[in-house]
């Protein structure tokens, strides 16, 4: 179970709306609305019921933690494989959860591996990481990154330790 703002927070990026959008839709003040998000602040019965609302879940999903990658099929060995390869060579895919995939794997581990990849700031590598968590199950989310990981260590010509 996930807390109420990262649940929050994790819908409104699944249904691609900024914090005004949601805001406005809900009827909170978007100021209310970031301090919900980053935990800093409770919310009524009326405003969990209007966010659940202006996003098109019912209010329990919220108020339970559920992420929107409860329903989600899983991918087969080839997809894994296919956003892993995609991520480290950059690559585009036809599928656009594979291609989504790809490249918030790419974003989130791009600071973090080499000189060769332009560094990204640690709070775009956090969004990035951040939606990938939550728009997967931590099964795929965890062999996803250990595939780019082993594709990193294969090409420096290191060893698994």
């Amino acid at each position: 179970m996930q807390p109420f703002g990262d649940t929050v927070l994790a819908w409104r990026l699944a249904r691609g709306m900024t914090q005004a959008a949601l805001a406005t839709a809900a009827g909170v003040p978007r100021p209310n609305l970031s301090a919900i998000e980053r935990g800093e602040r409770e919310v009524t019965l009326k405003t969990l019921r209007a966010l659940a609302v202006a996003l098109t879940v019912k209010p329990g999903v919220l108020a339970d933690g559920i992420l929107p990658h409860a329903d989600r099929r899983p991918l087969t060995r080839a997809g894994l494989e296919r956003v892993a390869l995609a991520a480290v060579r950059d690559l585009t895919l036809p599928d656009p959860r594979e291609a989504t995939l790809a490249r918030l794997l790419r974003a989130a581990v791009r600071s973090q591996v080499d000189s060769k990849w332009r560094y990204r700031s640690a709070r775009s590598a956090d969004r990035a990481y951040f939606l990938l968590k939550t728009s997967e199950t931590p099964e795929t989310v965890a062999s996803l990154v250990e595939r780019v990981a082993g594709a990193h260590r294969r090409t420096l010509g290191l060893s698994r330790r």
